[in-house]
């Protein structure tokens, strides 16, 4: 008997040490990482207009809702972008971008760069929170 005391306390516990859902999280969304030639032309003539500058941007078309995000001018070349969260909550669709450097032993272009990403998912009549 003692020993099940145990074991359901150290469950409990572990239960207990994962990461807490965000508050109002309804579900996950599934979505796509677009290469460059995937992108509608009319939100890609949008971007590259205004690829000097951070960019949040939201376009829906044909179904589908587009999600960009630009971090402006980098000085150098190298830089990805990773999207560790997407989810619907109450209050709209949160999607996390971050911008990750260059690898210090990658050989890095001295000339400018502009790194953005576009996600595709579903058309959802809902606010978008960048984060």
């Amino acid at each position: 008997m003692c020993l099940c005391l145990v074991l359901l306390g150290a469950v409990v516990l572990l239960a207990g040490c994962g990461e807490a859902e965000p508050e109002g999280k309804i579900r996950d969304l599934e979505f796509t990482v677009l290469e460059e030639s995937e992108i509608p032309k009319a939100l890609a003539e949008v971007i590259g207009e205004n690829k000097q500058k951070e960019m949040k941007l939201s376009y829906q078309n044909d179904g589908y809702l587009y999600i960009a995000r630009g971090f402006g001018e980098q000085k150098t070349g190298g830089y990805s972008i990773s999207v560790p969260q997407c989810y619907l909550a109450e209050d709209g669709i949160h999607v996390k971008f971050e911008l990750i450097g260059p690898q210090s032993s990658e050989e890095m272009k001295e000339e400018a760069s502009y790194p953005y990403i576009v996600v595709k998912m579903e058309e959802m009549d809902e606010t978008i929170l960048f984060e």
